[in-house]
């Protein structure tokens, strides 16, 4: 079999980019080169693993499994290349908005802990749930099941945290201890514009009984979500974490009736096993 380093570095870097020339520009190498290395690598596997269009390249459903694994060897390759040179890399951890607060400042403690390493914390918006994990941008994750990841990724529960609905703090619900699905019937919801739909669907108000919708209006962060509650634009479900992460003035959190919770989690690529990682989670 024709796999070699340099080549699933040059399909990495060309699934990264969204483009050979941009893989051939962070690979420091020309664009004729990484073309030949990913059309070996192709050849191997008898079949596309990028689709090549105007807009540039995607990923076939085979090059996205390809990937998965291809990430893992190039941040073993990295790891044992330090190693040699006598250097300690970075490890990146990447987290989602809601998920964060103590229980990521204490995964960072563990993480620096166990691994001996500098950690680079990176933050990622509601256009990408799983946080880096699945394009290899963060080699850990702090995020906010439930995901649609298939069998590439594994989670470790942290903790949970009640439901809240965020409201505009003139709003007659601010006033309320809790709220149940009635009391939230007719209204307009902010709710996360993001590709992942099982993740998107958990914080529709439908995944909690909510079936009278008034209108949605869509949000791509969580910062973004709190100005929409504030300014009037509608209601938002969230979590009484957000809320400690998050105070932001002009709105007001109501815990929802019942023992509805999510969850925040650590996660990680199925198919790294590094050392590394695997004292890290042992440590957890």
């Amino acid at each position: 079999m024709d796999v070699t380093l340099p080549g699933v570095r040059a399909f990495v870097a060309v699934a990264r980019a969204g483009s050979f020339r941009g893989a051939a520009a962070s690979l420091g190498i020309s664009q004729p080169t990484v073309s030949v290395a990913v059309k070996r690598l192709e050849a191997t596997a008898g079949q596309p693993l990028l689709i090549r269009d105007r807009d540039g390249v995607r990923l076939t459903e085979l090059g996205g499994r390809v990937l998965t694994h291809a990430v893992t060897v190039t941040a073993a390759a990295d790891e044992l290349e330090a190693l040699l040179a006598g250097e300690t890399s970075e490890l990146t951890v990447g987290f989602m908005g809601e998920a964060a607060g103590a229980r990521t400042s204490l995964l960072l403690e563990g993480v620096r802990r166990a691994s001996g390493r500098e950690v680079r914390l990176r933050r990622f918006d509601f256009d990408d749930p799983a946080c880096g994990l699945l394009a290899g941008t963060s080699d850990l994750a702090v995020v906010w099941p439930p995901l649609t990841t298939g069998d590439a990724l594994d989670v470790l529960v942290l903790g949970s945290d009640r439901r809240a609905v965020a409201v505009p703090v003139g709003d007659p619900l601010a006033g309320l201890a809790v709220a149940c699905p009635d009391d939230l019937a007719g209204r307009v919801w902010v709710v996360p514009r993001s590709p992942d739909p099982l993740w998107r669907a958990f914080r529709h108000p439908g995944s909690i009984g909510v079936t009278d919708v008034a209108g949605e209006v869509g949000s791509g962060a969580i910062e973004e979500t709190l100005e929409l509650v504030a300014a009037g634009r509608g209601i938002a479900l969230l979590s009484q974490g957000t809320d400690e992460h998050y105070a932001r003035a002009g709105v007001v959190f109501v815990l929802l009736d019942g023992d509805r919770r999510c969850t925040t989690a650590v996660a990680w690529r199925r198919a790294d096993t590094r050392p590394v990682l695997a004292r890290i989670l042992a440590g957890l």
